[in-house]
């Protein structure tokens, strides 16, 4: 850590560091590699106060089984003496262990003969894990050469006699530590390790008392400003203030720096590692305070300071506080009476209940209180009592509870600064699914507070913390079909996920499959390298009902739908899924090439949503044509005319026809490298590119239905039907006429190529022999051209042309609208 020599520093180690003779032995070699004087404040092992809690519910219990708690403890405690120590510094240890076992078994056995264990009671017998700890890692830190005392924190720190979570009295307390210290350090080397009891204290009288949750951070503090440490290094189990729960979110992690401002913030919405209390006694002195964790010392721990180091995440965590309750007071009577909300607070602080949020209605209508959830039916009756006259005379209508309730919180000193905030937090959870129920911010906005359902609280976070401290837009993703562009489409993904995450800042989460046998459905994710062996092997059956039903109950934020399928059936639920909130994204023609009355309901549809319906992979795969012609329309240009080679297939077909290939030879090297649909005579029969040129034709306001298409197939319609082994065992027969066709081209010194053209409202697709002077002439391979006649570009035509089939570019046009899509939805 590369402490200066001479400082003083405060180490506290909670249970888990000291859970065994192991990491007893780790936390002496942490201390004796660092030079300077140290305090260490140690726990009761790992584990031990749970036991002794057991003990008393044992005791309360008049079962004897306190008894074999007590015998068990010993027995722990008694090991880790006999492998940490030996000869003489081993029989002094159990002697001062000795007396501290005895009283705890007369402590237990008096409850266990009263029946009854006051708060009183419960501190000594708490207290005695701290007691036990100490003078064994002392002995422990003797044992490795470095000279070390056990001090008992019940002679440095005062309280008052509030039993379970005693009030410091700072002024005693910080005399009676400086004058000890004083005492000690005059008489010791700057070697020498004082260990300190964490967690326990003493009134006046000397009567123990304990110092609630976290206390032996507290412990720290409270030492470090008395004797105005350099620092406090708090060691637990964690690398860190992590900035989420990772029990909700995965991808929480650990933070570099905070404020006391963000710590305590955090520390009061749920933060385990911290305790409001820790903060105070360092944040008045400015003292540092490191979170760093015993079992990777070389991680390098949250720093909290009074101020934080400024970073480009306004929100730097997402705090939450489980089981809790929101107790509503509601009444027209309320409106414009003051102190409503005092005489609320007063009610509740009788009972000794604490309010962990309030939220007031504007219409002052309502005030909205959260409570822990053991205390909702007592904050309730305490509120009925409070406005007994009220409820009678009707003025308030009603106090009710809203049980398993949760607060989420976003925390940020830097959130003041950052507008719109709020807005964007509540945005987050709405296309989450999340409903909030009450909404709290400070005037200082460090924190924004919402309360949620418990139910939903995972899904709360998790989006949240996507979308503030790791500054990323999560999308989730189902896949309609694992053909070949389906299946290419999710290689890609794969491979493209860490870049899209590093430099667009885009999480896509895949979260269904589907083919037309199998399907696989999991909302937190499913993994993008072995999803297709799963959906083989464990994939339940497919049902595009069940998929849809899924789909629209799932609440999934910015949810889309990759329709890598040509069916019809699927098409016609894009409407459905469209109004649900769901965005598409697809290659498939048919929903955009349906009858008109479809057509329009889907345009509707996806007008009226606040999603995406992307669909630029309709058209020359990967090639901008669809967002061409918006943009020509957008900017005011008409378009006269549309003329093009609008399929990669044909385009390859006709190249290969013209280098010599036989007709059922190039369409058979077509289907083995991708190029066709599934069926070869979707593109022979001039279908595919018949729904591409009706898809331009409606984006350019045409009302045009198929029957309105002229269309020359590549194969005589008697062909057309039956199954696709059996036309390709047929398509040799055809061979001869195409043979005949091409050379009579060629003695004209053109090709043949399929083209489509809008011209004067009509559409036509068929076959034309074509020169050099043609701008379709030397297209190679799958290449693909249109030619976009408008006002604008009437002598001169525009002209977009690039690969247009192949599952590699139709799929790369796919992840391409996706990412819009997903950067675009709200």
């Amino acid at each position: 850590m590369n402490t200066p020599a001479h400082t003083m520093e405060v180490w506290k180690f909670g249970g888990t560091s000291v859970a065994t003779p192991e990491r007893i032995r780790e936390i002496v070699g942490l201390v004796r590699q660092e030079p300077g004087r140290r305090v260490v404040v140690v726990s009761a092992l790992g584990g031990v106060t749970d036991q002794l809690l057991r003990g008393i519910d044992a005791a309360l219990a008049r079962s004897d089984a306190h008894r074999d708690v007590l015998t068990d403890l010993r027995a722990r405690h008694d090991a880790t003496v006999e492998a940490l120590t030996d000869g003489d510094e081993r029989e002094r240890l159990q002697a001062t262990l000795a007396p501290i076992w005895d009283e705890l078994g007369e402590l237990l056995d008096g409850v266990y003969l009263l029946r009854e264990c006051t708060r009183r009671t419960r501190d000594a017998i708490l207290a005695t894990g701290e007691r036990l700890s100490v003078p064994i890692v002392a002995a422990a830190f003797r044992a490795a050469d470095t000279p070390a005392t056990a001090l008992d924190a019940r002679s440095l720190i005062q309280t008052d006699g509030a039993f379970g979570e005693a009030e410091v009295q700072f002024g005693p307390t910080e005399a009676r530590i400086r004058e000890q210290f004083e005492t000690l350090y005059a008489e010791t080397p700057e070697a020498h390790v004082m260990v300190v009891t964490g967690f326990i204290a003493a009134t006046a009288e000397g009567v123990t008392t304990t110092l609630g949750r976290s206390g032996s951070d507290y412990t720290a503090t409270i030492l470090a400003r008395a004797l105005q440490a350099e620092r406090v290094v708090i060691w637990t189990d964690v690398d860190g203030v992590l900035s989420a729960d990772p029990r909700l979110v995965d991808a929480a992690f650990p933070l570099e720096r905070l404020s006391y401002r963000e710590a305590a913030e955090m520390a009061y919405f749920g933060a385990k590692v911290l305790h409001p209390r820790t903060m105070r006694p360092v944040e008045a002195s400015g003292i540092p305070l490191l979170i760093k964790n015993t079992m990777n010392p070389d991680a390098p721990g949250t720093l909290v300071t009074a101020e934080a180091v400024p970073t480009d995440r306004r929100v730097k965590a997402i705090s939450t506080i489980r089981d809790v309750a929101v107790v509503m007071l509601e009444g027209r009577g309320l409106l414009g009476v003051p102190g409503t909300a005092a005489r609320t607070f007063d009610a509740l602080a009788d009972r000794s209940i604490n309010v962990l949020m309030i939220s007031q209605a504007s219409s002052e209508q309502s005030i909205c209180t959260v409570v822990r959830r053991s205390e909702a039916e007592a904050a309730v009756d305490a509120l009925e009592h409070a406005f007994r006259h009220e409820l009678a005379q009707g003025d308030v209508s009603r106090v009710y509870a809203l049980p398993d309730c949760a607060v989420v919180s976003a925390v940020g000193d830097q959130m003041r600064h950052m507008p719109g905030l709020a807005g964007r937090m509540f945005a987050t959870l709405g296309r989450s699914g999340v409903n909030v129920l009450a909404i709290a911010q400070g005037a200082a906005e460090t924190n924004i507070s919402a309360v949620v359902r418990d139910a939903d609280v995972k899904a709360a976070v998790d989006a949240l913390h996507e979308a503030f401290p790791l500054r990323r837009t999560r999308a989730h993703l189902c896949v309609i079909g694992t053909g070949v562009v389906g299946s290419t489409l999710l290689d890609i993904l794969q491979h493209q996920a860490p870049r899209l995450l590093d430099d667009l800042r885009l999480h896509l989460r895949l979260v269904g499959v589907t083919n037309s046998r199998r399907m696989r459905w999991d909302p937190s994710g499913l993994p993008l390298d072995t999803v297709l062996d799963a959906l083989d092997q464990r994939g339940e059956p497919a049902d595009l009902d069940d998929l849809v039903e899924r789909l629209t109950a799932s609440r999934l934020e910015r949810l889309l739908v990759v329709d890598a399928t040509a069916s019809s059936d699927v098409a016609r639920r894009y409407p459905e899924l469209l109004e649900q909130g769901i965005g598409i994204v697809t290659p498939n023609k048919r929903a955009n090439t349906l009858d008109m009355g479809f057509y329009h309901r889907l345009r509707e549809a996806a007008a009226r949503s606040e999603v995406s319906y992307r669909y630029e992979a309709t058209v020359m795969a990967g090639l901008p044509v669809i967002l061409t012609v918006r943009d020509l329309l957008r900017s005011g240009d008409t378009i006269e005319r549309i003329e093009g080679v609008f399929s990669g297939t044909l385009a390859y077909l006709f190249r290969r026809l013209a280098e010599g290939a036989s007709f059922s030879e190039a369409v058979r090297e077509a289907r083995a490298g991708g190029y066709t649909e599934p069926d070869p005579r979707d593109d022979l029969g001039g279908e595919d590119v018949a729904r591409k040129l009706m898809i331009l034709a409606r984006e350019i306001g045409l009302e045009v239905e198929r029957d309105d298409v002229r269309v020359e197939p590549l194969v005589p319609f008697a062909m057309m039907d039956g199954p696709v082994d059996a036309f390709m065992e047929q398509v040799d027969t055809l061979d001869a006429a195409w043979a005949e066709r091409v050379a009579a081209a060629a003695d004209d010194g053109k090709r043949l190529q399929y083209i489509g053209r809008v011209v004067d409202g009509r559409c036509r697709v068929g076959v034309e022999a074509i020169g050099p002077d043609s701008p379709f002439f030397a297209l190679q391979g799958t290449d693909n051209a249109v030619l976009f006649t408008s006002e604008r570009y009437r002598d001169n035509p525009l002209v977009v042309q690039g690969p247009g089939a192949g599952p590699a570019v139709t799929a790369a046009g796919i992840l391409a609208d996706l990412i819009k899509a997903a950067q675009l939805m709200p």
